[in-house]
């Protein structure tokens, strides 16, 4: 079990992992370093009580990471939390009570974008390009539209 754990500890320390992530690293290694499943539990029920592994502050940390680096819109947050193991009832527990504005969203992430769109000259061919990175993000297209307007019209 002491390896285990400093098996997750050494993992942990790179970035905050999901229950789940540690969850399938400590099985993958189980089969070079011959630990249980119930050896498995022990250590994850260990790093609970410890505050290492929190699902919900892991979502409120990679959302405000994804939102200051990469804004991507509610549904694609929550697209990519469910493939990090994040269960569903966590995410909408999270989104119920820290809604994004994903207006503001799409503005700060076309704003980015907008010093190699400004460079196409053909108004339309620019608008397309704006729309189809916003939607690429999970933007809808009246949500990618509205900011683009409103970044255009300043």
């Amino acid at each position: 079990m002491e390896k285990a754990q400093s098996l997750a500890y050494r993992y942990l320390s790179f970035r905050p992992r999901t229950i789940k992530e540690v969850e399938l690293y400590l099985q993958k290694k189980a089969q070079k370093y011959l630990f249980t499943p119930g050896e498995i539990q022990t250590v994850i029920e260990l790093l609970k009580d410890q505050g290492y592994l929190n699902d919900l502050e892991f979502i409120q940390s990679f959302v405000n990471s994804r939102n200051s680096l990469k804004p991507k819109s509610k549904r694609f947050l929550e697209m990519e939390l469910r493939k990090l193991g994040v269960s569903q009832a966590d995410c909408e527990v999270f989104f119920s009570e820290n809604s994004p504005d994903e207006d503001e969203l799409a503005k700060k992430a076309l704003t980015k974008k907008m010093k190699s769109l400004l460079q196409i000259s053909d108004e339309r061919k620019r608008f397309t390009k704006a729309i189809s990175f916003l939607q690429r993000r999970g933007f809808s297209y009246d949500i990618a539209k509205q900011a683009y307007l409103q970044l255009t019209q300043k």
